[in-house]
């Protein structure tokens, strides 16, 4: 997949868009088009915990295009979402929605 195929389907509107049919009525936080995902990431945690407060009893979710560096970030701030009540989605090109599941160790 080349950056400019990965551009046009994981643009902040995509995200946005796909997270919204998945998860009908939740609020939902979405990285902007940055060219850092780690600044991305970081600013739509922000906001989502600024969701968070305010609305302390809804479903509060933030929706990431799935790729590996996002999915990093997310496991590594796993004990923080968990304990702030914040879900995480993976959106695909294909627009589905995939809600992240910590690994489990057996």
């Amino acid at each position: 997949m080349t950056l400019t195929e990965i551009a046009a389907w994981g643009t902040a509107d995509h995200v946005r868009a796909a997270l919204e049919r998945q998860l009908e009525g939740a609020l939902v936080e979405v990285p902007d088009d940055d060219d850092s995902p780690r600044r991305a990431f970081s600013e739509a945690l922000r906001r989502s915990l600024m969701l968070r407060q305010k609305h302390p009893f809804d479903v509060v979710a933030i929706g990431l295009p799935d790729l590996l560096r996002y999915r990093d970030l997310v496991a590594g701030s796993e004990v923080t979402l968990r304990a702030t009540n914040i879900v995480a989605y993976f959106i695909r090109k294909d627009g589905s929605a995939e809600q992240y599941q910590p690994k489990t160790e057996d």
